[in-house]
């Protein structure tokens, strides 16, 4: 093997750490039944005499959503620092197999510029889109009774 085999892994790897706004994808993706939920909350709740408690549960629900995308929005922010520097690393990395292309290089060596290619940005995204879902299921789980509770009680009232 020879360092130029590694090339196209490496601009791979370059890609992926640049990329890493892909991640804001978990921004619009993640959270979009949270987003579908609360207007139709909304809804529900001017469409009928709300009590002040539903009010202040819908209040808290939008709240905690808003803190929650604050939340990861840092913490996003975060990852795209590191996974800049690793990126200005892999592009060092680019540049001494471009010079040195037709040298061999050892297992372990090649085994090293993998990892560095492939895992920090998967390890990014895989830690960036647990917390995220770790953080936003408790409240979509409320925003989902809250929304049950809801219809129902507008069912009653029809029926």
């Amino acid at each position: 093997m020879e360092y130029g085999d590694f090339a196209s892994l490496v601009q791979l790897g370059v890609g992926l750490h640049v990329g890493t706004a892909l991640l804001q994808l978990y921004g619009e993706l993640g959270v979009e039944p949270l987003t579908r939920i609360l207007p139709r909350i909304k809804c529900l709740i001017s469409e009928e005499e709300s009590s002040e408690s539903d009010k202040d549960i819908y209040n808290r629900l939008e709240s905690d959503f808003e803190i929650f995308r604050i939340q990861l929005f840092n913490e996003y922010k975060r990852y795209v620092c590191i996974n800049a520097i690793v990126a200005v690393g892999l592009i060092g990395i680019l540049i001494f197999i471009a010079v040195n292309a037709h040298e061999k290089i050892s297992i372990v060596k090649a085994m090293l510029v993998t990892a560095a290619s492939l895992l920090p940005a998967l390890v990014t995204l895989a830690v960036l889109w647990w917390d995220a879902s770790y953080e936003l299921q408790p409240i979509l789980k409320r925003a989902q009774k809250f929304e049950e509770q809801l219809l129902t009680r507008s069912d009653n009232r029809i029926v």
